[in-house]
């Protein structure tokens, strides 16, 4: 007890947050203990990872996967949440492929075959990422990630109700691919629904970009939430550029749908008082949040910037279970760079 609470006193405190965090932590260690030995249904208390994703932010949570993998958890959670890049993260983790999901977006899609800013109707090539990037390059092991005993809850919006629809990996029905493509279907910089049986879907940031609140409907007591913003960072109405393209690309498709998309933020901002602990709720939360020193963006593609968020994330995640500092080693060896770059990332 002693060492947890010196543990969580020398961390980083703009970079921690959560409702009683340390008591979180020992509770996800005790389930992973209880599920190692055979125990894979819930006992005493349930867990969940939370995966934010926001485009290229999503590097960040990436990076914490890798540590979380390299620390034996690929099996260890009762579930998985994630919307949009978090989904893909969360869908390469319980793989067993963190490492290699994560270098996808420093080595694959930092560039403007993936982002365009010119390209109107598809700045955000998601296409490119899903046909040629998961489903061949950096091939997402569907297999392993539909055995693993964790599910994966997939967030998307429906584009009729702009509600949020999940996903599970472990319904043996389910286009795993097509739902990860709905969830990363993000209005106005990919405005092209994804079909799944008789439904349209896009974007599951829309209706829940971290969604706590899924997990604690499904019983889930203790959440280890991993978002890709500063603890400081608040969600705000959307600008008038974003509200004239969404009457012109979302009403047809649905009312509701835009009006969900020009309220996202007032979900987004309950979630955060969510993993800053703002809310009396009955699960321990402990939430992890990036560094107010990188400048990380839905649309960067500066290597040196994913990276850094990757590894300090990945640290961060590696120090708050085992009370050290680490490397996230899976990562530095997928960093296929220059001499100078990798002893940089060491340094950090």
């Amino acid at each position: 007890m002693r060492e947890e609470r010196d543990v969580f006193g020398e961390l980083p405190t703009l970079c921690i947050g959560g409702r009683r965090p340390e008591e979180a932590v020992r509770n996800i260690l005790r389930r992973k203990a209880e599920r190692e030995a055979g125990q894979i249904a819930p006992t005493s208390c349930k867990t969940a990872c939370i995966l934010q994703g926001g485009a290229m932010r999503g590097v960040a949570s990436a990076g914490a996967i890798i540590a979380l993998e390299q620390l034996g958890f690929t099996r260890a959670f009762d579930a998985v949440y994630g919307a949009s890049a978090g989904a893909i993260n969360g869908a390469y983790f319980l793989a067993g492929q963190a490492a290699f999901g994560t270098s996808i977006y420093y080595q694959d899609i930092a560039n403007r075959r993936f982002i365009n800013p010119w390209r109107v109707r598809k700045i955000v090539d998601m296409d490119f990422l899903f046909d040629e990037i998961i489903a061949r390059r950096k091939r997402l092991d569907l297999v392993r990630l539909r055995e693993n005993p964790t599910p994966l809850r997939i967030i998307a919006t429906d584009a009729l109700t702009g509600r949020e629809t999940i996903f599970s990996s472990h319904d043996e029905n389910a286009d795993l691919l097509a739902a990860l493509k709905a969830s990363a279907a993000l209005p106005i910089l990919y405005p092209h629904p994804v079909r799944i049986d008789d439904r349209l879907y896009v974007d599951g940031g829309v209706a829940n970009a971290i969604p706590i609140e899924p997990a604690l409907r499904e019983g889930c007591t203790d959440l280890l939430v991993v978002l890709t913003v500063p603890k400081t960072h608040r969600a705000q109405p959307s600008h008038i550029l974003e509200r004239t393209l969404a009457a012109r690309w979302l009403r047809p498709l649905s009312p509701s749908l835009e009006r969900a998309f020009l309220h996202r933020h007032e979900a987004y901002n309950r979630a955060l008082d969510l993993a800053l602990g703002r809310h009396e709720v009955s699960a321990n939360i402990v939430a992890l949040f990036l560094t107010p020193r990188l400048s990380l963006r839905r649309l960067t593609t500066d290597v040196h910037t994913l990276k850094r968020a990757a590894i300090e994330m990945g640290r961060l995640t590696l120090r708050i279970f085992t009370g050290a500092d680490h490397q996230p080693v899976e990562l530095l060896h997928f960093m296929r760079s220059d001499p100078y770059d990798r002893q940089e990332a060491l340094s950090l």
